[in-house]
């Protein structure tokens, strides 16, 4: 089953991920809000393998990566706001991104 956010929000806002697996294969965010605004990712795995990103807004703003992996593999479309570091920065320690973001 593929998830679509294409409407309404989805709030992980100041959510924390640790020691768990979530995967969110093949998700499709097509319009909508996704917030993982102050998010805390300190173990365990989130996953967007075959995600695509073409709409509507997905956002990591403020987000701790301090542990564990955000892995965007294979995903595909405009990256979500929050997880591109400003020019000259680096990526977030377990952030893994796909080439071209």
């Amino acid at each position: 089953m593929r998830v679509v956010f294409s409407v309404g929000t989805v709030d992980f806002v100041n959510a924390k991920f640790s020691g768990c697996t979530v995967s969110i294969t093949g998700a499709a965010f097509s319009g909508g809000t996704v917030v993982f605004a102050h998010a805390k990712f300190s173990g365990g795995t989130l996953r967007f393998p075959a995600a695509e990103f073409s709409g509507g807004h997905v956002a990591f703003n403020r987000a701790e990566f301090s542990g564990g992996t955000v892995d965007f593999t294979g995903a595909a479309g405009v990256a979500p706001s929050g997880l591109i570091p400003v020019s000259g920065s680096p990526v977030p320690v377990g952030v893994i991104l796909p080439p071209g973001w």
